[in-house]
């Protein structure tokens, strides 16, 4: 069988330090925003930026499509072939942990964290009106604003407040890399194979140790088919 590793969101971080990093999230004002902005890398949040412009990254949190009940690693790819930030595995980049972790949190939300990481300056959220100013929405985005250390700024919406209007005009200090850079270097576990275990199209035998994201085996380690080895450096035994 086929194992195929993915790269970790931390592979991103700093990858684009300065770059102006538009995130395009599926609110109706996209198209309208999307004309009034200048970026150098252009993130789609699922497939929203992708139907309208060639785009250099897609965020997904979801591993099903809500609506048509279709796996999201497929449907994407109808739209664009760029690589997918994700938790789960069928993305190209993934992401092992996050504030706020294993709470799970709005795509939109996590797009402006993720291009923080990618070392945007600013970052211009686009196509955010947060499902019509949704108040659930708007509180995730909340929480995330002390976890996002850069400049962001907003098209139109209902974040407009919670972050500055974005100006086409607008000129930035010099870029300077923050000093913390959050949990994306975090989430990943040592484990051993308790009884026979299948991941990612491979059948691991008992006692093969394996690091793999703690997102996708937290359930396997509870129902102790996979056992967590001690880290060497703290284990007195």
């Amino acid at each position: 069988m086929h194992f195929e590793p993915t790269a970790p969101l931390a592979d991103l971080i700093m990858r684009h330090a300065g770059k102006r990093i538009c995130v395009m999230g599926g609110g109706k004002t996209l198209q309208s925003d999307i004309e009034g902005i200048e970026a150098d890398i252009w993130i789609s949040v699922n497939n929203h930026g992708a139907k309208l412009k060639p785009v250099d990254y897609i965020v997904c949190m979801d591993n099903i499509h809500t609506a048509n009940k279709r796996e999201m690693r497929h449907f994407l790819r109808q739209f664009s072939d760029a690589p997918v930030i994700s938790p789960w595995h069928w993305g190209q980049y993934q992401i092992h942990k996050w504030p706020g972790y294993p709470r799970m949190f709005n795509s939109g939300v996590m797009a402006v964290w993720v291009a923080y990481l990618m070392g945007a300056h600013p970052v211009i959220m686009a196509g955010y009106d947060c499902y019509n100013g949704d108040k659930k929405i708007i509180d995730m985005h909340r929480f995330f604003v002390p976890e996002v250390r850069c400049q962001v700024r907003v098209a139109s919406g209902a974040l407009i407040g919670m972050y500055p209007k974005h100006e086409i005009t607008e000129n930035f200090d010099k870029f300077a890399i923050p000093e913390i850079l959050g949990d994306a270097r975090d989430g990943c576990v040592k484990v051993r194979v308790k009884s026979l275990f299948t991941y990612r199209g491979c059948e691991w035998p008992i006692g093969t140790i394996l690091t793999l994201p703690e997102f996708e085996v937290r359930r396997q380690i509870k129902h102790k088919s996979l056992e967590i080895v001690p880290d060497e450096k703290t284990d007195k035994a």
